[in-house]
């Protein structure tokens, strides 16, 4: 016999033995312990009576309606700094001269040549006047009377073209002066005395600190509520400090990634001492105001997220005595995330916050932070 044989045949006899040992009976398995459910860990939250005002708000930042790089419009060098970073400066304020010399001796030549072309004219015209009228008694031949006629033309083509000269000569010399287009403040400067620019050489910055706006997305399903015209309120970010806009103009398309509208606001000039707005600043918009009164008004509001429905009707998962109960209720959509709760549910209940988990009535729930 192998050895392999040998062995089994001894494991044969083995659970032969143990089966007489028992009566021939074999032994069954003990018991298994009865399957206790795990809880599921649930995040719960309860019906608000009202809307939270930060999901009334949109954040924004302040720009100003009137802000220009000044450049140069002329070329040669600086002569002239006549402004600084920090100054305020009216409309029409010089704040920079380059070198004019040259220009204003283009000037001058240009008025001489425009005073000979004048005399020219008033000389053409004379001659061709007193040619006319002795053509007309026949003491002028024809050939005469065209050759006046030609100069007086060519005097008025002179004349013409002087004065065109001289406006392009006292243009370039306008150029030669930097001067403020509206009231404000320099907010740069990028060139000092001695510089040589050229036309389009940035020379300051400026900004018109009393014409402010506010640019705010805002989202799609609340801009519908925004109308032109529109006071809201704002609080500067951080300080918190009020002040009011007035809605200009609403965006004509929605922003496909953030679903949102472009909304702007000219802010309202403060009363005695109010904020003090910069250009750049971030703000917080409050739309609450544009609320229809019926939205506005107290009632149960829970996250969307909170619901399972399709249009009105739907249901929620109920927390009770540590079981998940579905509840039937009746919803109506009042602002993107949020719903307003109208019938099925009692102010003092506590919902699961995420009505898609896979629950059962009866499911073990755990309430987590």
């Amino acid at each position: 016999m192998t050895k392999t044989t040998l062995k089994a045949a001894v494991v044969v006899a083995a659970v032969v033995a143990g089966a007489a040992c028992g009566g021939g009976k074999a032994t069954p398995p003990a018991a298994s312990a009865q399957v206790v459910q795990k809880p599921v860990g649930v995040r719960a939250v309860a019906p608000a009576p009202k809307l939270e005002a930060s999901v009334l708000q949109a954040t924004g930042n302040v720009r100003a309606r009137q802000e220009a790089t000044l450049s140069a419009e002329g070329t040669g060098p600086l002569t002239r700094i006549a402004a600084d970073v920090g100054d305020a400066v009216k409309k029409g304020q010089v704040l920079a001269q380059l070198d004019a010399t040259n220009t204003r001796l283009a000037v001058n030549q240009a008025k001489a040549s425009r005073a000979a072309a004048d005399a020219a004219l008033e000389g053409a015209k004379t001659e061709v006047e007193r040619a006319r009228t002795l053509a007309q008694s026949g003491s002028l031949a024809k050939a005469s009377l065209d050759k006046a006629e030609v100069g007086y033309r060519q005097a008025q083509a002179q004349a013409e073209q002087t004065a065109a000269a001289l406006a392009a000569a006292q243009e370039a010399l306008r150029d030669a002066t930097l001067t403020a287009p509206f009231d404000g403040v320099i907010t740069s400067r990028s060139r000092n005395e001695g510089d040589y620019v050229t036309p389009g050489t940035a020379i300051f910055g400026l900004v018109n600190p009393h014409a402010l706006e506010v640019r705010a997305p805002v989202p799609e399903a609340l801009v519908d509520r925004v109308k032109v015209g529109t006071l809201v309120k704002g609080a500067l970010n951080p300080s918190g400090a009020p002040f009011e806009a007035k809605v200009r103009s609403l965006g004509a398309v929605i922003d496909p990634q953030t679903r949102t509208v472009e909304v702007l606001a000219d802010v309202v000039p403060a009363k005695g001492e109010g904020p003090t707005l910069r250009a750049g600043a971030l703000v917080e918009l409050d739309f609450s105001g544009t609320l229809a009164a019926d939205e506005a008004q107290a009632g149960l509001f829970l996250p969307s997220q909170a619901v399972n429905a399709r249009g009105q009707q739907g249901f929620v998962w109920v927390v009770q005595d540590g079981k998940a109960l579905r509840r039937d209720v009746k919803v109506e959509r009042v602002l993107p995330g949020f719903v307003r709760v109208v019938q099925g549910l009692g102010p003092q209940e506590r919902v699961v916050a995420d009505a898609s988990l896979p629950l059962q009535n009866g499911t073990a729930l755990q309430v987590v932070q």
